[in-house]
């Protein structure tokens, strides 16, 4: 394993920029340190460029001014009011009587110990009083919590929705999610992208283009937040805002109506502009402590309702949680690893599991493929006599004679987990490293639920550079990793990189399922010799209504077979290449033109940062 580089985790920026510097040189360090520094502007440039290029026109909006649809919903918007600042209410009502869509009622719960909010609204309202707005002075201020329920209260509409007292929404915010609900009568509920505005009313900053939902990633962090409405009886009969969730209350909520739908719809469209204040809790996350302890408990409670075992930990970033399962036992798991000759890969594999794995109850099943090193056949040997690990080897070449010679990945695949006797099986390469000792123990834990069919960890090349977090439909091509390249340190947009989420698909080179989704969709598809085969086994068991999780907390390296040849540089490879690319891309065909669900549409396909950008 001597072309490795050893990981120490940075505890200082010091130690970060040394490591930099050791792992990419001068050069980009230096170019590291002044994207840094331009960072802020050039992120706001990039924003704005974007917003330039994909305006929302007057013609648009006159348009949708002009649609008639058959259903009418009238979308009900709860605010609690408390010493709202004259200017700011003024522009978040008059935001409503902008929108298109003129179905809408906003219901304002004004807890706020002066008079003087109503005459505000009037103001807004160009003294004519609008009879969408519902307003009630409260007796007293009873907190967020109790503000925002007591304007529930004044709710008649058929969806109710939240936005905060300060905020704005977009003129076509409402027409938005009518058209939604016109589309798909079935919908429950909905929820939109958005971004940052500053206190002047002027910037628009930080967009957050969002995952279609995606429940891991909720638990991981409140990702829906913003603008977020569901039907009426749901939340009606929810209980409503509980205090004890105070600064988390929306994760708690959320979490308590999502948990009673099967139809939860994304709008991938920026309908909603968060005000940012100086002291808010995004630019000062450390000002709030209390919020993210609720915020953990929020996550807890809903895996208690639940029936998951699990506990909920503080990330160690801010605001982002860790779900640490507690299952009761600990079912064999057959870890199942193709292998020809490459004496030291397999070697050092199998070592960096068995001198530091916590995980107890496995097996491992090396599928033998036409070696000819003698040494591996004596290791083979050794191996199989050792009594504290469980090895198998299973010949591909004399299960199959007429294979003598040839390569199908997926056939070996396929054979190895034919002979594991485990109920869950570990896909691994043979260049594949162990880095954390509950790597396996980290990746069962999600496998065990039922409604998930795989899992992914995060991988990472000799350099310390991602290799693998979870691959992304029609990224750079048919499928590839987000964040590829990036630095083993690095978050990625909104974290996405480093916590735990939902994805289309994850690489098979360290890939988790159970035995029993693995015969019922069939395993790998033997037409797939070589490629796509990882990607097209994830897309079964979506199109089972399984989940396939990535989870970075599961670490390994993956030196990803540096010494074999590029398959564009052999005629017959490249060959083999493009038609099984266009098989699977036929195959998949109505999954590629619908777009990857866990991936926003604003986003570039071209690069794998999350940069912004319509292809």
């Amino acid at each position: 394993m001597s072309e490795i580089k050893e990981y120490k985790e940075p505890t200082n920026k010091i130690e970060k920029g040394l490591m930099y510097l050791q792992h990419y040189g001068i050069k980009q360090t230096v170019a590291k340190s002044f994207r840094k520094a331009i960072g802020h502007d050039q992120e706001h440039y990039s924003y704005r460029k974007f917003l330039k290029a994909h305006p929302t026109t007057a013609e648009e909006l006159d348009k949708q001014r002009h649609t008639v649809f058959t259903y009418n919903p009238v979308i009900s918007i709860v605010i609690p009011l408390y010493n709202t600042p004259e200017r700011f209410l003024t522009e978040l009502i008059q935001s409503f009587e902008k929108q298109t869509y003129t179905h809408w009622q906003l219901c304002l719960g004004d807890g706020s110990p002066k008079e003087g909010l109503k005459d505000i609204i009037l103001n807004a309202t160009d003294g004519k009083w609008d009879d969408r707005i519902v307003y009630k002075k409260l007796e007293g201020n009873t907190g967020i919590a109790g503000n925002t329920n007591e304007a529930m209260k004044l709710a008649t509409g058929d969806f109710i929705g939240f936005t905060d007292h300060d905020d704005l929404i977009t003129e076509d915010a409402m027409f938005y999610i009518a058209k939604a609900l016109n589309e798909d009568n079935t919908i429950e509920a909905l929820y939109s992208d958005e971004d940052k505005i500053d206190m002047d009313s002027k910037e628009y900053f930080l967009p957050h283009f969002k995952s279609d939902f995606n429940i891991d990633l909720l638990c991981s962090h409140n990702y829906i937040t913003h603008l977020f409405v569901a039907r009426a009886d749901l939340v009606k009969a929810s209980g409503g805002i509980k205090s004890e969730f105070d600064g988390a209350q929306d994760h708690d909520f959320d979490l308590r109506i999502l948990e009673q739908c099967t139809n939860i719809y994304h709008i991938p469209r920026v309908l909603y502009h968060w005000r940012t204040h100086p002291a808010s809790t995004a630019d000062h996350p450390e000002a709030k402590m209390y919020a993210y302890e609720n915020g953990r408990r929020a996550v807890e409670e809903h895996y208690r309702r639940i029936g998951i075992p699990a506990r909920v930990e503080l990330d160690t970033h801010l605001g982002y949680y860790r779900t640490v399962y507690e299952w009761p036992d600990t079912p064999l798991l057959s870890v199942v690893i193709p292998n020809m000759n490459h004496l030291s890969d397999i070697r050092d594999c199998i070592d960096s599991i068995t001198d530091i794995n916590v995980y107890t109850n496995l097996e491992f099943v090396i599928v033998e493929n036409n070696s000819t090193d003698k040494a591996l056949f004596d290791y083979y040997r050794e191996l199989e006599l050792r009594n504290d690990i469980n090895v198998r080897i299973v010949d591909f070449t004399k299960a199959f004679p007429e294979s003598k010679g040839s390569f199908n990945f997926s056939a070996l695949v396929n054979y190895g987990v034919s002979q594991a006797k485990g109920e869950y099986i570990l896909l691994l390469n043979n260049d594949t490293r162990m880095i954390n000792d509950k790597a396996i123990t980290e990746m069962m834990g999600f496998i065990r639920r039922e409604d998930v069919g795989a899992v992914g960890a995060r991988l990472y090349y000799g350099n310390n550079t991602v290799q693998h977090a979870g691959l992304i439909i029609g990224l750079g091509g048919v499928a590839n990793s987000q964040f590829l390249g990036s630095g083993r340190e690095q978050v990625g947009y909104f974290y996405r990189s480093t916590c735990v989420q939902d994805l289309s698909a994850v690489t098979g080179a360290c890939l988790l399922t159970k035995k029993s989704v693995w015969d019922e969709v069939g395993g790998f598809d033997e037409q797939l010799a070589v490629a796509f085969n990882d990607v097209d086994y994830c897309l079964k068991l979506r199109s089972k209504d399984k989940l396939v999780v990535y989870t970075p907390f599961s670490e390994w390296y993956h030196l990803e077979s540096k010494s074999r040849g590029l398959d564009h540089e052999d005629p017959s490879k490249k060959r083999r290449m493009d038609e099984e690319t266009e098989y699977f891309m036929s195959k998949w065909k109505d999954y590629y033109e619908a777009g990857d669900p866990y991936y926003n549409p604003n986003l570039s396909l071209k690069k794998f940062d999350y940069s912004f950008g319509r292809e």
